[in-house]
């Protein structure tokens, strides 16, 4: 049905009220100053009606809403908590919670009147503020909000999929320790609560999540493997009581069947002998579960608190404060500069992909370089 509206006077000038209509049939007036004076501005003021008219059938939306765009945002974080894995909606709630909704709370948009450079101002507002990468990380959010409110039949167009993120201007280049550093980090966290998932994610390159997933049903003594298939996820209370989760690994490529090295099979055997010690001495209050990295008391680490303490650990240190993600890319760069090819490296990281492997560490692979330039020397 076509959209029809009137003229009204109001403070002396023209405004076009549009006949509209909310989900349940029932009228929804909206009014839009056409910004000409009553007087002999009629006709200017019933072309801007028509124009409007045209450009509302245009939108091909279900029915007019005049919610904004930060409540719309608000509501759709409630409805989307049981839909995604909790630690995804941690990310979500996060990011809309402390960027989104507060900016878009100011700005008073409507949801159906909401541009895709007023995505783009956004975004340019928060350059210098947090990475790049994290603002196309809320570019990802709000594009995943609004697609659901086309689908709904809110909006019929997406405006973030016309919207501008700002470019990279240099590529990531991962910080690391060479195994000199390694070692010099293994004993600063000696005889701390991280100390088995520092040892091991220096040896393995594991991601946080994997190494503090890891369980004693995983672990094969007789065969000498760690089977690293479930990852450790933290959540926002309000989902669950307990706010540690174990989850599927990242990617398919990610679950994964490693080697286990002599000095790790020692490592983990001392660990089992310290739980069960543990276990036998606090009796009940022990918690039981099947977690590789614990507390004295048996309860998993959260991720968190390994990030947390790790950095607190390392600023201690003459070490470069890298993040605990950072052994990862330790273990890339040395396997790299040790002589193993992309493929052998993705494979022990679990990368999809060799390109993964390259993309980011490319820049070290020092052997290979090397190894080009002496098939290139004179002889």
């Amino acid at each position: 049905m076509p959209t029809t509206g009137f003229l009204a006077v109001k403070n002396g000038k023209y405004y076009a009220v549009l006949n509209l209509y909310d989900s349940s049939g029932k009228r929804k007036p909206k009014w839009i100053s056409t910004g000409y004076p009553e007087k002999n501005n009629k006709r200017k003021a019933e072309k801007v009606l028509r124009d409007l008219c045209v450009e509302w059938d245009r939108k091909n939306v279900k029915y007019y809403t005049n919610i904004k765009a930060h409540e719309y945002f608000t509501k759709w974080l409630s409805e989307i908590k049981g839909q995604v894995r909790p630690n995804t909606y941690r990310g979500y709630k996060g990011n809309m919670e402390n960027h989104i909704i507060p900016y878009f709370k100011t700005l008073n948009v409507e949801l159906q009147e909401l541009k895709p450079f007023q995505l783009s101002d956004y975004y340019r507002s928060k350059v210098g503020g947090i990475s790049v990468t994290t603002i196309k990380h809320h570019h990802q959010n709000i594009s995943k909000a609004l697609a659901d409110a086309v689908e709904k039949g809110l909006i019929s167009v997406n405006p973030a999929t016309a919207a501008k993120t700002p470019k990279q201007t240099e590529k990531f280049k991962a910080e690391f320790l060479n195994r000199s550093e390694i070692r010099q980090l293994i004993e600063a966290v000696k005889d701390t609560p991280i100390y088995l998932p520092t040892f091991l994610s220096s040896v393995y390159g594991l991601r946080r999540s994997e190494v503090l997933g890891l369980k004693w049903h995983n672990v094969d003594f007789e065969n000498e493997t760690i089977w690293i298939r479930e990852t450790l996820q933290q959540c926002t209370k309000e989902i669950t009581g307990d706010c540690n989760y174990t989850s599927e690994t990242k990617t398919e490529s990610s679950n994964r069947t490693l080697p286990m090295t002599k000095q790790v099979r020692k490592v983990l055997i001392k660990q089992k002998q310290l739980q069960q010690e543990h276990r036998n001495l606090l009796d009940s209050a022990y918690y039981l579960n099947d977690y590789v990295c614990t507390f004295d008391n048996g309860k998993e680490i959260s991720p968190n608190y390994l990030s947390r303490t790790f950095h607190k650990i390392i600023q201690k240190t003459d070490l470069p404060t890298i993040r605990f993600h950072d052994l990862r890319h330790s273990v890339a760069s040395n396997l790299l500069n040790d002589g193993f090819n992309a493929v052998q490296v993705a494979e022990w990281l679990g990368h999809s992909s060799s390109t993964t492997t390259l993309k980011f560490y490319a820049h070290i692979d020092k052997t290979s370089k090397l190894a080009i330039a002496n098939s290139l020397a004179p002889v």
